[in-house]
């Protein structure tokens, strides 16, 4: 189960990996008992997000082809949902230095039997080397620690914490990373 075992590799809308792709999102991200809608609404959603301008995805395979990770994002313009969701909750200058010319980092997933292993840095570099954007941004959860010094230790930065860009309930942080 060696990093160096595992191959790297892009995907898109056509991929043949998207229902792997799906089900590892449903792991990671709605754990033990995620339903079978579950699944299709993840590969729905990935799909879409792959037809995104400027979309660029990586997943990793090991030796029996099995999805071990995948991250992607795409560019952010300010007709998109989610990118007017995080500039609700900037100022103007921060939308102006953060959102201009802008690469979201929108997903990022390792199987838990592969962590630890170097995976999540190989995918979080792979996709920001192919990131022709002058920055990126990201949310994550206020309470999710490890990628929160994941993020850190690879050079984001907070932009803004505890934001509600959903909801309240759940109010997420807004970090940046200057990629130019």
């Amino acid at each position: 189960m060696l990093s160096e075992n595992i191959t790297f590799d892009t995907f898109d809308q056509q991929d043949t990996d998207l229902e792997q792709i799906g089900e590892l999102y449903c792991k990671t991200f709605l754990k033990e008992g995620y339903t079978t809608d579950d699944k299709e609404a993840a590969v729905s959603n990935i799909k879409k997000h792959a037809g995104y301008k400027g979309f660029y995805g990586v997943k990793g395979k090991d030796t029996k082809e099995r999805i071990v990770g995948f991250a992607y994002g795409y560019s952010s313009f300010p007709d998109q949902f989610y990118r007017q969701k995080i500039a609700a909750q900037l100022t103007e200058e921060q939308i102006k230095h953060w959102l201009s010319n802008c690469f979201e980092f929108v997903e990022i997933a390792v199987d838990p039997s592969y962590k630890r292993l170097g995976i999540a840095s190989r995918l979080h570099d792979e996709l920001l080397s192919q990131a022709d954007h002058r920055t990126s941004v990201l949310t994550t959860g206020t309470s999710n620690n490890p990628a929160i010094k994941f993020y850190q230790k690879k050079g984001w930065m907070l932009i803004k914490m505890n934001a509600p860009v959903l909801s309240i309930e759940s109010p997420q942080i807004i970090m940046g990373k200057e990629l130019i």
